[in-house]
């Protein structure tokens, strides 16, 4: 009976060696699973920051003049912007954004860009433990939409100064040609006691915080800072009667001041300065006889074209314009924001 016992014993190590090398592959498996799925999901989400910020920066090349993406400058900007970030490959190396991976339309206002891991870029994603089981690279991809929209709530830089459109259309025209009233100057009041001065709430952040909501001082800070809260479409806000020349010209040619291009008389398609003689005003329906409510309909943008003084109107020439704040494609106004819409 020993020697048949012997070989049962035999028989049973030998399974033992085969399970524990069946299972030392399996853990080698879960082992390169955990790791280069890890790298992916980082490569992922590097990927994916470099095609949000690539988007967005695509959709910033708006043309001023009529409020569409510029496709070549578009296409420009999101392959300099990919390029800023980076993304594994063995280790990161910046990422490369090919332009035929940039789709701009006008017409929607969107831009849409695809980064890749492959071998038509960078190359693919290298692998490390699992290459033992012959997997040496993945491709990743990463996609983003950003759409420029019309902005129904902007947040800081407006100042206190209400367009009214003329039939009550925001049918403004760009050109160096078509020159806006902002303010109106002395003798030439909008209606009794208005001069399309407003009052906005008071906010608690920003330069002129604190100030109270009314009053020569905080329109005067306003107009030189711009408001540090936000105003939506719908809102409703009280108008600021009195001329108040002195405030005006003094905020104003402060905002003025601190821009690098002074020269009056500019239109914007020669302007080079740093944007401090652009004002955001709040588009607004018309303004009754002394302090009344008027309702904000739309938000503008328009380029100072003199220097302030005096006690004449203040005038603008109208722009497009990109800012902080909300947007959507049924809101009505020629200012806009840029959102990722996928």
């Amino acid at each position: 009976m020993k020697p048949l016992h012997k070989a049962v014993h035999t028989n049973e190590r030998g399974v033992v060696i085969i399970w524990s090398a069946f299972f030392m592959i399996m853990m080698l498996g879960f082992v390169a699973l955990g790791i280069d799925v890890a790298k992916i999901m980082a490569t992922r989400t590097e990927l994916q920051n470099a095609a949000d910020a690539a988007a967005l920066a695509g959709a910033s090349a708006i043309d001023l003049t009529t409020g569409k993406v510029r496709p070549d400058s578009a296409t420009i900007r999101a392959i300099q912007t990919a390029a800023g970030n980076k993304a594994f490959v063995d280790k990161p190396v910046p990422v490369t954004l090919l332009a035929g991976d940039v789709t701009v339309d006008p017409n929607a206002n969107t831009v849409f860009v695809k980064v890749r891991r492959d071998p038509t870029t960078d190359g693919s994603m290298i692998t490390h433990v699992a290459q033992v089981l012959g997997i040496k690279s993945v491709e990743v991809s990463a996609v983003a939409k950003a759409q420029v929209q019309p902005t129904c709530e902007q947040c800081e830089r407006m100042v206190p100064l209400g367009c009214v459109p003329l039939n009550g259309q925001p049918n403004f025209q760009t050109g160096c040609n078509n020159s806006y009233v902002l303010k109106r100057g002395s003798g030439n009041s909008i209606s009794p006691g208005n001069y399309q001065a407003l009052d906005f709430p008071d906010c608690d952040e920003g330069a002129c915080q604190g100030m109270g909501t009314t009053g020569s001082a905080t329109f005067r800070c306003l107009l030189a800072n711009g408001y540090g809260c936000c105003i939506h479409i719908g809102q409703t806000l009280q108008t600021e009667t009195g001329n108040m020349t002195g405030p005006t010209n003094q905020g104003l040619l402060a905002r003025w001041n601190a821009d690098t291009d002074r020269r009056s008389g500019v239109c914007y398609a020669n302007y080079i300065g740093n944007g401090q003689r652009i004002v955001n005003v709040p588009v607004i329906t018309p303004i009754g006889n002394g302090r009344s409510q008027v309702t904000v309909t739309g938000i503008a943008a328009f380029l100072l074209t003199k220097l302030p003084g005096g006690s004449g109107d203040v005038t603008g020439e109208f722009i497009h314009m990109v800012v902080p704040g909300s947007g959507n494609t049924g809101c009505n106004s020629t200012v806009y924001t840029i959102q990722l819409v996928e």
